[in-house]
């Protein structure tokens, strides 16, 4: 199958441009077209839950919503092409039941409130026929708030449901803390929140784990006689980061038949079943004294006999895709054939679906032409896929036996088309130890020959993370208003590796250094930036290395740090995975490294900071607390240097991604303003 002609129609151009093009005294993004505006993601849907069943191929679509400043989410079928509409609730989630598609989602205000007396959220879900196109009916109604559910059948299932301890001693007024971690980014406070397992049965439920304990990751045999799950010890005080094990429940009796400790230094992850007595568990190694942080390995696991046999660790290949994109985006869990396993990868600047051989690991690539898959269901010889390819927005494909994508939908289509989008030139480097490495170039929207342009310096989060050559929106609209935009993947970064993302104790060191490299690969490669005018930004890990960048070099002329850490000396007790984290990245803890922990945060230099430096945090950050920013902020007002701080309430450290539609506006605002200010 020739995927060029199955995408007929579509304008793609090629993903990476030589510099010759710019040559032209044209504009880049092509005449006629409107500019990426400000607000240009409100535009574009984000596709996840993709299934099929019998053939047919539904899915969830979401668009920011400015009037409401929501996600709203609604259910739609493929058909013809076309994406048909087939819910008017909001969806969470959704499965099929007989012919039926049953959905979670509420339809009455009142639903969304806590039963009367202070209880819990009731859980609704809703059925409707794909074939009638009939808006859905409520199919059943819990009295309780459910999490993860795995059904017997509707008046038997099993399920999870959250609960703190201090539920009835905290009030609006206060907070008691009494554990660690004692808050979680997203999530809020949760000293005292434990993860249950309950057993319903006819409008009974049956407590399962130890009130203390929690559990995570179940999972019902084909056959329902068997329930999978992990289960931690009952604790109180410090979350231990050990004692983890998998029960294996008998259905019937409800009873554990078998437990199983998992090693030590792991915790449990997925958790599937390939057939009724046999699974595919995935397990994160931590091993925070000798390595960098932790790595996954995929095992079989017999049930019966015990026998466990590792299937596959990824040292070059790992779980999951890690490009940052800003426009949505789901994800797909392992899948299997007779020979394999099949799961999305990250490699170097896309991401892949592979194939690993149950045999001897052999790893096949399934998908080409550095697409990066969201997500994935098998279908007829190949695969249904939700992807990102070129600069566009995600769109349904259908990946063949030789891995060529051919094009299903125009969910996004016409937007792209109307808009300048522009096309990212390849920078090659070689770094420090010889490895050679490359980044990327957005061009101004309206580029003319002979002209130099300011330049911003974009840096991921992470730090294992990557950029990729996909959209991604705050760069399209700074490239509409005029700048050039470069990004790369430094040592620390996903996609090369175990040992390249292994940055333990060198957080400041070489992958600081290989951004420097990139900068000036970029200046000596291209001839339409002003060396004189730059800028860099970046969030988390990427706001972190804004803050080092500007106490160790002037060359920039501004910075924009976002969701920072400015000290790992404050990060190590105040973050959510702080204690954890500065352990397995730095390779120390304050009493043990006081000095080293010091030497590698960014606000010791801060007396050497002349960088004008806008800094965007969120009050409900837990990930990298607001401390983190106002200490860096505090700095540089102490020693005169010009600088703005803006604080969104209400919003947490995903605020650039899934933060309300109006303050995702207001901080791309806050930011290109300026950049406007200082460079141009």
């Amino acid at each position: 199958m020739n995927c060029k002609k199955c995408i007929a129609g579509f304008v793609f151009l090629h993903l990476v441009l030589s510099t010759s093009l710019y040559a032209q005294n044209e504009s880049v993004a092509g005449k006629g077209k409107k500019p990426v505006g400000i607000d240009f993601f409100t535009e574009v849907y984000s596709i996840s839950n993709l299934k099929e069943k019998d053939g047919n191929i539904f899915f969830v679509l979401s668009k920011p919503d400015k009037e409401t400043n929501t996600y709203p989410r609604h259910l739609y079928q493929l058909v013809d092409g076309k994406a048909v509409k087939l819910s008017y609730s909001n969806i969470s989630d959704y499965f099929f039941w007989d012919d039926d598609i049953v959905f979670r989602g509420v339809r009455e205000e009142a639903d969304l409130r806590r039963t009367p007396g202070g209880g819990e959220r009731p859980t609704v879900f809703q059925k409707l026929s794909p074939n009638g196109y009939a808006e859905a009916g409520e199919w059943l109604r819990l009295p309780f708030a459910a999490g993860q559910i795995q059904w017997i059948d509707k008046e038997h299932f099993f399920y999870t449901s959250s609960y703190n301890h201090h539920a009835g001693e905290n009030s609006p007024n206060y907070y008691i803390l009494d554990e660690l971690p004692f808050w979680s980014n997203g999530r809020g406070y949760i000293s005292g929140t434990r993860t249950h397992l309950y057993y319903y049965s006819k409008g009974e439920r049956t407590l399962l784990t130890d009130t203390l304990g929690t559990a995570s990751g179940f999972e019902l045999s084909p056959d329902k006689k068997t329930l999978i799950y992990t289960e931690r010890d009952a604790y109180y005080g410090k979350a231990p980061r050990e004692g983890s094990r998998l029960v294996a429940l008998d259905v019937a009796t409800r009873t554990k038949k078998k437990t199983i400790p998992l090693p030590e230094k792991t915790s449990g992850g997925g958790v599937q079943f390939l057939s009724d007595d046999e699974i595919l568990l995935t397990l994160r190694h931590s091993e925070p004294d000798n390595e960098y942080g932790s790595k996954s390995a995929i095992y079989r696991l017999n049930l019966k006999t015990g026998q466990t046999v590792k299937v596959y660790e990824p040292i070059l290949y790992d779980l999951g895709n890690s490009i940052g994109s800003d426009i949505g985006g789901g994800g797909s869990p392992i899948t299997w054939d007779k020979t394999g396993i099949r799961f999305v990868t990250t490699d170097a600047d896309h991401a892949p679906l592979i194939h690993v051989d149950f045999k001897d690991a052999k790893v096949s690539f399934l998908s080409k032409d550095k697409a990066t898959i969201q997500e994935y269901v098998p279908y007829k010889d190949g695969f249904l896929v939700v992807a990102l390819l070129e600069q566009r927005g995600s769109e349904i494909y259908f990946l063949d036996k030789k891995g060529n994508l051919s094009i299903l939908s125009s969910i996004n289509r016409q937007v792209f088309d109307e808009h300048k989008i522009v096309n990212p030139i390849e920078i090659t480097f070689t770094n420090e130890e010889g490895r050679r490495l490359n980044g990327y170039v957005l061009p101004p929207a309206d580029y003319r020959k002979g002209k130099k342009y300011p330049g911003i310096l974009d840096i991921h989060g992470g730090p294992r993370s990557a950029y990729g050559v996909v959209f991604f929106h705050e760069m399209q609209y700074w490239a509409n208003q005029g700048y050039a935009v470069f990004f790369t993947n430094p040592t620390g970064s996903s996609g090369r590796g175990f040992d390249f993302g292994n940055l333990r104790k060198k957080f400041g060191t070489i992958d600081y250094r290989d951004i420097i490299a990139f900068v000036d690969a970029v200046l000596e490669q291209t001839d339409f930036i002003d060396e004189n005018r730059l800028g860099v930004t970046g969030g988390s890990y990427g706001g972190f290395m804004t803050n080092w960048i500007i106490g160790h070099t002037n060359r920039f002329k501004a910075a924009a740090s976002q969701r920072c850490a400015s000290s790992w000396l404050s990060y190590s007790n105040t973050a959510d995975i702080g204690h954890t984290f500065t352990l397995s990245n730095l390779g120390t803890d304050v009493w043990n490294g006081f000095e080293e922990l010091w030497d590698r945060s960014p606000l010791k230099y801060a007396n050497q900071v002349k960088t004008p430096t806008l800094f965007i945090h969120s009050e409900e950050d837990y990930r990298c607390p607001l401390g983190e920013g106002l200490q860096m902020y505090y700095a540089l007002q102490y020693f005169e240097v010009p600088t703005r701080m803006v604080i969104f309430k209400d919003e947490n450290h995903n605020l650039s991604r899934s933060g309300k539609p109006v303050n995702r506006v207001k901080r791309l605002a806050e930011i290109t303003g300026w950049f406007d200010k200082y460079l141009k």
